[in-house]
């Protein structure tokens, strides 16, 4: 089979407006801004700017939402802090909304061609996969939607997978969640979803059938994979046996009932990233990293991560992120956040309590003094051995210290001789009006394979965060290009629809909570003192994305025989065949 799927300009529009504010004191500038690289960031308006970079402080302890439109430094910083500079006072710049649209990158015009070639079982023999993206003359941002898809997600003896650009002046796109993944995902799983009809095999069952065991364009293994217990508790907990494979096959007055499926798959990056710890002498703990939160929780891992890996309770650990003060943090892109800054946190946790026993046998003053460093255990924050125990800052009370600092770093690099991807399992349900062709998500249950699981509340709103973006690329979401003018025509919230309540029912999300034994990072001296529940974590905030259109779409073709490949799937699409 062969279809070609297109999709217009999307947009990130988060409830913030892009806001900055310079400040200089002499030759240096701090900006207050929102931004998902800090270090980057900060980097770029020294050079900017002219000035050297460790004149320029970026505190974006507050992103106000990113989705891939804070990566970049885009022009309005650079104006904002010029313009602070040349009339001596502080300076506020605040984009309108319209302006958004314009100045801060969207996702791009995409067209994708999908061939699958099969067995009459449903068992892939040949999967091409073409697609062709604008790039804006301004920026080399290239979306290459079938990698890390199509390259990665099936069983296959041949595989092609070609990227082209098509070079447009218009306003600059970016990344947005899931950025060739999402996109890569809802025309590969549209075109399962029809082999699936074509060959009369079940959409769950067929995939099954085409289970890639290793990378299918490497050889690789994948370090942890556990997608096929998706498709089994996926398909179980949403009741898909009950399905029937005949459109139309269900109706409720003027409502078409209809059920899809589709996967996910999101590549595991691992980026460089540096944390520090500090034990103090009233028995808390401060972590501190340069990671920023665009309301992922990134705050909330970094303090639950220490609190575990110190053995304290979490109201005596203080995080400190979102400063280039601090120690360099991840960037807060490509889901990689998490995985890259919690094994750094065990990491410098260990060698904090190897420089407390240290000191507890070397310092005059501690009870401890020439004791064998051995004869010492760390539990909960407290020091046993030779029958006595003090807590860490009671120790550090007793002999004059105000506490310890330890550092650790990684270059980002993950073991080559694996393949790092998260999965998942999305299942759908719709209503379609007959009449009206109106569409309505009525249920959605998904299953992720993300790795260990640091703050399950945190990651369970990541996730649907991720499928609320799915629906609306189903159903809403798209900006008209005038090809005669280079203008977006619908730049507005009134114009351009997001999902809101009464378009997302309440979705059914299950983690698999399986650590990766192989993407935990560097460890420490390997003390068994210390907590690792937290390793083998993988980033979660754009799985959720990946499918999750294809899944709204196959369930609209179940509901009604029709197959629309360019998305949203409007009812102006729909009513002409109902």
């Amino acid at each position: 089979m062969e279809a070609e799927f297109h999709q217009n300009i999307q947009h990130h529009v988060a409830m913030e407006p892009h806001a900055i504010l310079a400040v200089w004191d002499g030759d240096q500038v701090t900006i207050h801004a929102g931004a998902q690289i800090p270090a980057a960031y900060a980097l770029g308006m020294s050079q900017r700017l002219g000035v050297l970079p460790q004149d320029v402080r970026l505190i974006t302890r507050y992103v106000g939402g990113g989705f891939g439109a804070r990566v970049v430094l885009w022009s309005d910083t650079p104006l904002a802090a010029a313009a602070a500079r040349e009339i001596g006072r502080p300076v506020r710049l605040v984009l309108t909304r319209e302006q958004m649209f314009t100045l801060t990158g969207h996702r791009s015009h995409l067209t994708q061609t999908v061939r699958l070639g099969a067995s009459r079982e449903g068992v892939l023999n040949a999967v091409s996969h073409r697609s062709v993206a604008e790039r804006p003359t301004t920026m080399a941002t290239t979306m290459t939607p079938a990698h890390s898809t199509s390259d990665a997600l099936y069983r296959t003896p041949n595989l092609h997978v070609d990227a082209q650009v098509a070079v447009l002046d218009i306003p600059g796109s970016r990344a947005m969640r899931g950025p060739n993944e999402a996109p890569g995902a809802f025309a590969l799983e549209t075109a399962m979803d029809e082999l699936a009809v074509a060959t009369g095999v079940d959409p769950v069952e067929l995939r099954l059938r085409n289970h890639a065991t290793t990378h299918p364009a490497t050889g690789l293994p994948w370090s942890s994979k556990h997608l096929e217990e998706c498709y089994r508790l996926g398909a179980e907990r949403f009741g898909w046996a009950a399905r029937s494979a005949t459109p139309r096959a269900r109706a409720d007055g003027q409502w078409l009932y209809g059920t899809g499926m589709a996967t996910a798959i999101y590549p595991a990056h691992r980026r460089p990233a540096s944390v520090r710890v500090r034990l103090l002498d009233d028995d808390t703990a401060v972590v501190s990293t340069g990671v920023s939160d665009l309301g992922t929780g990134g705050a909330t891992v970094v303090a639950i991560s220490g609190a575990d890996a110190l053995g304290i309770p979490l109201t005596r650990v203080t995080p400190e992120i979102g400063d280039t003060l601090l120690p360099q943090g991840a960037p807060a892109v490509g889901s990689s956040a998490t995985h890259a800054t919690v094994p750094l946190i065990v990491n410098a946790a260990r060698d904090a309590i190897t420089e407390l026993k240290r000191l507890a046998v070397t310092d005059a003053r501690s009870p401890w003094h020439g004791a064998d460093v051995e004869d010492l255990r760390y539990e909960r924050g407290i020091l046993h051995g030779q029958g006595r125990s003090m807590t860490f800052g009671r120790l550090f009370r007793a002999v004059g210290s105000p506490g310890i600092t330890t550092l650790a770093q990684s270059p980002g690099t993950a073991d080559p001789g694996y393949v790092h991807h998260s999965f998942g399992a999305h299942f759908c349900e719709v209503r379609v009006n007959r009449f009206t062709g109106e569409t309505r998500v009525t249920r959605f249950t998904t299953v992720a394979d993300v790795g260990r699981v640091v703050n399950a509340r945190a990651a369970r709103s990541q996730l649907v965060g991720g499928v609320i973006f799915g629906i609306g690329h189903a159903l809403l979401e798209e900006n008209h290009l005038e090809l005669d003018t280079g203008r977006l025509a619908n730049s507005t919230l009134a114009d351009y629809l997001v999902p809101v309540n009464a378009d997302v029912p309440d979705i059914d999300v299950v983690m698999l909570d399986r650590p990766d034994p192989v993407l935990t990072g560097p460890l420490g001296d390997g003390s068994e003192d210390v907590g690792t529940q937290s390793l083998g974590a993988r980033g979660l905030g754009e799985i959720g994305t990946v499918g999750s259109a294809a899944a709204v779409g196959n369930a609209v073709h179940n509901a009604t025989g029709i197959r629309v490949r360019d998305v949203p799937i409007t009812l102006d699409k729909l009513i002409v065949h109902l």
